[in-house]
C-alpha cells in the first residue's frame, strides 16, 4: 500500500510540474510577443499606444515623390528607427502587404509598408484610398522597417481617381 501512495504522490508531483511549465511558458511567451506583426516600437509592450504623435519628426506632403523616395530609402536603411513621420498618400495593397505611395510624372511609385496595430487588415484602408497616415518608423522584421500606427491617426480622404489618356 505505502508504494501505492509514492507512486501517486510522484504522479501529482509530475503533474504539477507540468502545469507550472505550461504556465511557464504561456507567461514567457506571451512577454516575448511584441506587437501583432513582430515589430518593435520602443515602448516594450511592441503596441503604440504610449508614442506621442503630436511631435511629428517628417512630414509627407500629397504628390511630393521625391521627398517620399528619400524616405523611403532613409527608413529601409534603418536611419528612421523611432522616428515619427506623416505621410498623405495613396493606399497601394498589390499583394500581400499595405503600402502608403507617392507617384512620379512617369507614373513610377515609391512608398513604405504600413501596419495598424490591433487592426484586422480587412479593415484597412483600400488599394487607392487617398489617406493621411502618422505613426512610427517601426523594425518589422530584421532589417526590414515599416510605419506602424493605430486606428485613429489614419485620416481617409476621398479616393484619387487615376488619369487615363483616351
Amino acid at each position: 500500500m505505502a508504494k501505492n501512495n509514492n507512486n501517486m504522490i510522484i504522479g501529482i508531483v509530475v503533474a504539477v510540474v507540468v502545469v507550472i511549465a505550461i504556465v511557464i511558458g504561456v507567461i514567457v511567451g506571451n512577454n516575448n510577443k511584441v506587437g501583432d506583426n513582430g515589430g518593435q516600437s520602443g515602448d516594450n509592450g511592441g503596441g503604440t499606444s504610449s508614442v506621442d504623435y503630436s511631435d511629428v519628426d517628417v512630414s509627407v506632403g500629397f504628390g511630393d515623390y521625391e521627398v517620399m523616395e528619400a524616405q523611403a530609402k532613409a527608413i529601409q536603411n534603418g536611419e528612421m528607427t523611432g522616428k515619427i513621420i506623416q505621410v498623405d498618400g495613396i493606399v497601394s495593397h498589390p499583394i500581400k502587404t499595405y503600402s502608403i505611395v507617392e507617384r512620379n510624372e512617369n507614373g513610377n511609385a515609391v512608398g513604405t509598408e504600413f501596419i495598424i496595430d490591433g487592426v484586422d487588415e480587412s479593415n484597412y484602408p483600400q488599394d487607392g484610398e487617398h489617406i493621411i497616415i502618422t505613426g512610427e518608423i517601426v523594425e518589422k522584421e530584421p532589417l526590414y522597417y515599416v510605419i506602424k500606427t493605430t486606428p485613429g491617426y489614419i485620416e481617409i480622404l476621398d479616393a484619387v481617381e487615376e488619369e487615363t489618356n483616351e
